[in-house]
């Protein structure tokens, strides 16, 4: 039996229940910790909510209590996008250039602005938290409407990676659309995995993750590379910003070298849903 199925509306109810249950779990974790990890794992969950969302019929999206629960989720997940950027610079800074001078200074100066920004998401938390979870009944979904809606948004999305893929393996500089094509795959692999039967991962999704992660690596220092840039141009800070480029480029060759072993395999995976 194939790892996949046929998206039935009981199967993409099932995935649903799953992700707004795990929903409630995290913000509970997250409001009693927001350490680097629950942080990371409210930011996924809230992804595969939004993947969820967008093959609703529309009818359901624009409910004003679905709206308002995937709004204010959004407001959080961007929230959160800040301060787990400054986890990134932070950790950069406090383990690959503790010895330079100009480390510590900045380090203090991002966990002043990380407990702003945690406060902030407190705030958006629980007001979500309070809010009445969404629920989706077979009855409000026509299979044939949401597997082509399904399938719409599968090849919507792999178009546009296909689209940015020439641009991306040819130019190392092209940063907005290095970063436009890592969502477009997480976007892609959290709406492929709704039409999962079982909890294993298949070996295709696992080799997409694994584009998905390389191209995260590069974000990681064109985030530590833009912060950088911002702050007044030291002898040392641009010597951190000289050693950060160069990890770049490494990291950028890994992704051209993981993709091409990958790319079969990702072709194979579309093909088969």
């Amino acid at each position: 039996m194939t790892e996949f199925q046929i998206l039935t509306k009981k199967l993409f109810i099932k995935n649903f229940q799953k992700i707004i249950e795990k929903i409630i779990n995290k913000l509970d974790e997250y409001m009693d910790d927001p350490n680097e990890e629950n942080i990371h794992d409210i930011r996924i969950t809230i992804r595969r909510l939004q993947a969820t969302y967008k093959i609703l019929p529309k009818k359901i999206r624009k409910q004003p209590n679905f709206q308002n629960y995937i709004d204010k989720s959004s407001v959080l997940f961007k929230i959160n996008t800040e301060i787990r950027d400054f986890d990134i610079i932070t950790i950069k800074l406090d383990q690959q250039y503790f010895a330079n001078p100009s480390s510590s200074k900045l380090i203090s100066s991002l966990m002043i602005k990380r407990k702003s920004k945690i406060r902030d998401a407190h705030f958006v938390a629980a007001r979500l938290r309070s809010f009445s979870m969404p629920k989706i009944t077979e009855k409000q979904l026509s299979e044939p409407k949401l597997k082509n809606r399904f399938h719409k948004t599968v090849n919507k999305l792999n178009s546009r990676i296909k689209q940015n893929i020439p641009i991306v393996i040819n130019d190392d500089k092209k940063i907005d659309e290095l970063h436009k094509m890592r969502k477009d795959f997480k976007k892609l692999r959290y709406t492929i995995e709704l039409s999962l039967s079982n909890k294993k991962i298949p070996s295709h999704i696992e080799n997409l993750k694994k584009i998905q992660d390389r191209l995260g690596e590069i974000h990681d220092s064109d985030i530590m590379l833009d912060y950088l840039k911002n702050q007044k141009l030291t002898n040392e800070i641009t010597d951190i910003i000289k050693q950060e480029r160069l990890e770049r480029n490494l990291k950028y060759k890994l992704f051209i070298k993981t993709f091409s072993e990958q790319r079969i395999g990702f072709e194979k995976l579309i093909c088969k849903i």
